[in-house]
Order: structure tokens, then sequence, then C-alpha cells
């Protein structure tokens, strides 16, 4: 019987384990993600690879693991897309309450249309075009590469350290 007053996390996706080891896990993992992130900015001396979208991707990556919005190609398609229209708006239009909204909801439009959903990317639209960034190179980089390093250190952490399914890694065997 499953105890009601727990989480539906722990309930749902951790029934044998206890909430403080998924929590502890969950902030374990991230920790070495943002850090190694935070170190590829240092060493690319004024080129940055932080953005705080990155810190909500954390929460579903390394916390909600199994969730579809945490996979792999929803986390770097996601960021991307929605990397990419914050820099057609940011070109097309200045920073104003109309195209800001118009911005975050054709992101979102697009990552529902190619099946790639990863909500922490909706705020992509808003720091692109509040940053002034109008560059496509800043959908490369800092995002799909941010992208790219938080699914490789998910892949790797989850694959030898948690032992949580994510992706294909430690998926159950089929009878």
């Amino acid at each position: 019987m499953v105890n009601e007053s727990k989480g539906i996390y722990y309930r749902i996706l951790h029934p044998a384990q206890k909430p403080w080891m998924i929590a502890f896990v969950a902030a374990i993992g991230s920790s070495i993600c943002i850090a190694l992130l935070a170190l590829i900015d240092e060493s690319a001396k004024g080129d940055y690879v932080l953005m705080a979208p990155f810190g909500a991707t954390m929460v579903l990556v390394f916390g909600l693991p199994q969730s579809p919005l945490a996979q792999p190609p929803n986390v770097i398609l996601g960021h991307l897309t929605t990397a990419i229209v914050g820099v057609i708006f940011a070109n097309l239009f200045p920073p104003e309450f109309w195209s800001l909204g118009l911005a975050v909801g054709t992101g979102i439009f697009f990552m529902i249309l190619f099946n790639v959903t990863h909500p922490p990317a909706g705020g992509n639209p808003l720091l692109i075009m509040l940053g002034g960034h109008t560059s496509f190179t800043f959908a490369l980089y800092p995002v799909l590469a941010g992208a790219c390093v938080i699914v490789i250190v998910a892949l790797i952490y989850h694959g030898f350290v948690s032992r949580l399914e994510y992706a294909w890694v430690n998926k159950p065997k089929k009878a």
C-alpha cells in the first residue's frame, strides 16, 4: 500500500526509495552539472554557457529523470527551438510586452508541434530578447552547447551514480 502522505514524485517514480535520498541524488547531480557549466564559463573567458533556464532544466533532468519532458531530445531540441524563436523575435521586434508574450507563445507552439516540449526552455525567448541577443550563433552557443553538456552529464550521472532510469540508461529489461 502506498503511503498517501508522501509526494507524488516519491509515490510514482521511486516507491522503494526515501524522499531525502531522491532529493540528495538530484541535488548532487544538478550541482555537478551547474559547476561544470560554470567551469566552462571560466575557461571561455567572456563567453557564457550558463543561462537561467538551465537551472530550471536541472529540476527535470536530475529531479524527475523519467519524465518525458526531461528526455534528451526534449532538453536539446526544446532549448534550440525556443532559442531560434527568441533570436528571430529579437531581430524583428523590440522587447515590449506584446512581443515578449508572442515570442514565448510561439516557442511553446513549436515545442509542442515538434513534440520536444521542455518547460524550462520557455524562458529562452525572454532571456534572448531582453538580453539583446540578435545573432543566431547564440542559439548554438551557449544554448545548444549548454543543453548538450547537460544531457551528457545526466547520462553519465544516472548511468553510473544515481542508477535512476534516464533516456536509454538503466531501462528495465522486458520479460
